[in-house]
């Protein structure tokens, strides 16, 4: 049964259309394109960015790099790896407090002058506030009976 929907469905579809041939290209249709990109030919380049020998002959002759082998460039790349470098020490000038030092008085005791003493706060007394109505106490197995 579910073959024969199928049927009748794919009997209501259209049926493809026959789809044109592409035009066939011949080998004298084809024309090369004769586009140049900027900078290609030196007719494309302006006048002022052309290359001109007689300038270059003006210029000084360019610097010889130092040569340098292979071993000694790592040795110069990796030098800072290999020693380690302290920080430097910056001295800050000690700041003197007002209390004299004292020989008699333990490390504690000098700190002291630091802190100021705790103190306990006020207490908070308040009233409760007068309930309405008394509750009565219920049992709870009588409450649990309920539910």
């Amino acid at each position: 049964m579910a073959l024969d929907a199928l049927s009748a469905l794919s009997d209501t579809l259209p049926t493809d259309a026959p789809k044109p041939e592409p035009p066939k290209l011949r080998p004298e249709d084809i024309v090369p394109e004769k586009g140049e990109r900027e900078g290609e030919s030196d007719e494309t380049i302006p006048p002022e960015y052309r290359f001109n020998e007689e300038e270059l002959k003006k210029l000084p002759a360019p610097k010889p790099e130092p040569k340098m082998d292979t071993l000694e460039a790592l040795d110069i790349l990796s030098g800072d790896f290999s020693t380690p470098s302290a920080a430097p020490t910056v001295q800050t000038p000690v700041a003197k407090t007002s209390v004299p030092p004292a020989q008699d008085l333990s490390a504690l005791d000098q700190l002291g002058a630091d802190f100021v003493a705790p103190t306990q706060a006020a207490g908070v007394k308040a009233d409760a506030p007068p309930s309405a109505k008394k509750t009565p106490e219920v049992n709870p197995l009588v409450f649990l009976s309920f539910c």
